[in-house]
Parts: structure tokens; sequence; C-alpha cells
């Protein structure tokens, strides 16, 4: 682990920028020794309530138990779809796509749709039938796509997680937890075709070789009922129960609630999403490419070179508390050479004791080392730099 090193002047106002910018998102947080809310009486089996930028985890109730996830599977078939397909090639309907129980977007065999509308016809009514014929599209058989979903999980991160269908009736070797199923969602999301799907409430997709129009609507009752709704999935089966996977985006922060064996996931799913609206906030302490601080060179033409954020630094913070801080690690000097962007260290932001996210933090400029030569060309730029400035030249 790098040093720490803490230097006072510019951490100081550091600390300053990030009060300031947490009173500018929200001016009227509770007062710091507020008590705790309570989170909301659920129905369901399973719960978690997400942010989804930084993933913190703001509520969870048996989120490691292992569930059945029903239609909600249809996330991973979207994803795989969308990252390994186009939109606008052609999909003939199979026999075995056409024969798949349960709910439709309601394909014969022989049709011929876009993989755009198999897509809406997967996440708007559910269809297993476009799920079968996306995986025999993607994998070239069904088989070889399960394979691909349980490699994409285990690279999410979705270890409890097991795909043996692509749509998600019942089967024991098909399962997940709560917590997986935010994992993937919140990778889900990031694909902006994907938001776009999830989001949309009504389709008229085209079968393509007979022009029959096919009115589709979104299972997701939430994107009528919620204000800020926009995705994700719901699903059902007997053994799974009621199940939803809900987003919704308000004042810039977006949650994910995941629901599973409920008894109403619509009301489930809203009083969580309610209470982090309500109890939660999301602050942007630094941006990326931001100097936050210099650091002293050895063997440099330089005294110092400034230390940027690679990236933007977000923080979920409860409006309840106050007390937001950021602590850097950082080496004690940059030596010479040392190319622009070197990752150097990290800033971390911290409630209390409890780490919220990190940055990592790179040079802003070139360390260039100490020659004569060098020396001369830095004196050379900077006579020039003063003769131009002062209208000489």
């Amino acid at each position: 682990m790098l040093p720490r090193v803490f230097q006072k002047p510019k951490l100081f106002l550091l600390f300053i920028s990030i009060f300031l910018a947490a009173a500018q998102v929200s001016p009227t947080a509770a007062a710091p020794g507020s008590l705790e809310p309570t989170p909301p009486s659920l129905s369901c089996s399973a719960a978690l309530l997400m942010e989804w930028h930084t993933g913190t985890l703001i509520y969870q109730h048996n989120a490691f138990r292992r569930m059945h996830p029903a239609s909600i599977t249809k996330m991973m078939t979207a994803l795989l779809t969308l990252e390994q397909g186009c939109l606008e090639d052609t999909v003939r309907v199979s026999w075995e796509a056409a024969s798949q129980p349960g709910s439709s977007m309601y394909l014969r065999e022989g049709d011929v749709f876009t993989v755009e509308d198999l897509l809406y016809g997967l996440m708007l009514n559910s269809g297993n039938d476009a799920a079968w014929a996306l995986a025999e599209y993607v994998g070239g058989t069904a088989e070889e796509f399960f394979d691909m979903m349980n490699q994409r999980a285990r690279e999410i991160g979705a270890v409890n997680t097991r795909f043996a269908n692509p749509h998600g009736l019942t089967d024991p070797n098909h399962y997940t937890t709560a917590f997986d199923l935010a994992l993937i969602a919140k990778t889900c999301l990031k694909h902006p075709y994907f938001r776009h799907l999830v989001a949309t409430k009504e389709k008229d997709v085209i079968e393509a070789e007979n022009g029959v129009v096919t009115r589709l609507a979104n299972t997701n009752r939430l994107l009528w009922l919620y204000l800020g709704a926009d995705g994700v999935k719901t699903g059902t089966t007997d053994a799974a129960g009621q199940c939803l996977v809900a987003s919704a985006t308000r004042d810039g922060m977006k949650l994910l609630a995941v629901v599973l064996d409920s008894a109403d996931r619509w009301a489930d799913a809203a009083d969580l999403l309610e209470y982090g609206f309500d109890n939660f906030r999301l602050a942007q302490v630094a941006s990326a490419g931001e100097t936050l601080l210099s650091l002293p060179t050895t063997g440099a033409i330089e005294k110092t070179v400034p230390v940027i954020c690679v990236r933007d630094l977000f923080a979920c913070v409860p409006r309840y508390r106050s007390g937001l801080r950021v602590e850097v690690e950082l080496p004690k000097a940059v030596p010479a050479p040392t190319a622009a962007g070197t990752v150097v260290g990290r800033a971390i932001v911290y409630l209390g004791d409890q780490p919220l996210g990190y940055t990592p933090l790179a040079t802003g400029e070139w360390v260039n080392k100490r020659t004569p030569l060098g020396i001369f060309a830095r004196l050379a730029s900077s006579v020039l730099k003063k003769l131009l400035t002062s209208g000489v030249l």
C-alpha cells in the first residue's frame, strides 16, 4: 500500500469543497444526530435496494438467499443479445422457439422478426418464445447460449447464479439471489439501448415478411404508477412468486429495487424506492480530470506535478448524517521520469469510518528528468514565453 500523506492546506480546501457540494445537493438534509429512519415493512421473501452509480447497498433482506428469478432472467438474455448481436439482423423463428410455454409475444414457426423487435417482445411482453429465438440467434443453439449466460454472470460477479434456460421457467438448476440480480441489472443499465428498451411502455413490432403488426405492452406497471420509474423487469411463476427488479431516477440519482417472492411487488418496490429517495442522496465529491493537489518531484526539472482524479467520485450519503471527508494515499514525491496519466495513488471518500468510494489519482503532466539539455530547453521556453507576453516578439 502506498504511504498516506496528508497535505493539510490542500486537504482542508478539499474538505470545504465537499461540504459545499453536499449542501448544494441536499440543502434540507437532516441535522447531525437525527434518528435513522425505519426501512419499510415488505411482503417479499427477499429484497434489496442499491444506488446504481456507486453500487452502494442501501437495504437488504435475505439478499444472498438462493431464489427462483422467473422472467427476470431475461435481463441477461437481453444483455448478451445487445453485446453479441445486431439490432438490424433478422431471425426466422424455429418450431422450438414458437412452442415455448408461458408468457409470449405470439411468435409462429417461420415468422421473421428483427433482433430489435424480438428484444421488445422479450422485455415488454416477457415473451418466452422471444427469449428462445434470441438464444438460438446469439448462441447458435440454446444450450450454447446457456453457457454464455453463466459465463457472463461470473464476469459480472453474480457468483451465486446459475442459468438453465433463457426465460426463467422453473428448473432446479436455475437460480439466483437478489444481490446477484442487482449486479446484473446494474451492468445491463450501463447499456444505453437497454435503458431505452426497459423504459418503453408500448411498442408496435412488425413481422418482416407478411407485415403483420403486433402491439406490445410493458408488464412493468411501475412505469405508469411511480414517479421517475424507468425499468427494468418483472417475473412470475408458481415457484418464484411475484418478482420485480425496478429502477427509478430522481434528481440525478438512480435506485435499483429487487423484490422476490412478493405478495405485492408493486407496493414493495415502490416503498423501497421511496425509502431510498427520502433518506439518501448522491453527492459528487470530485470530477474526472480535476486537480486535487500537487506533489513534489525528485530528479526532475519541474519542482511539483499536479495530481488529478482519474474518474468522477460519487458517494451515496444518508440525508440524516453529515461529515463526508476525503483521505488521499500518495507517495511523498514523484520520481522523474514519469509519464502524464501515471496512477500514483487514490482518493477515498468516507462517511465516519465507512469508505463510500474512491478514485485513482494520476499525474496531470509529464515529470521530465533533469538533464543539461532538458534544463536548457525549459529555460529557452520560459524566455520565449516572457518575450511573447511582453510584446517584444
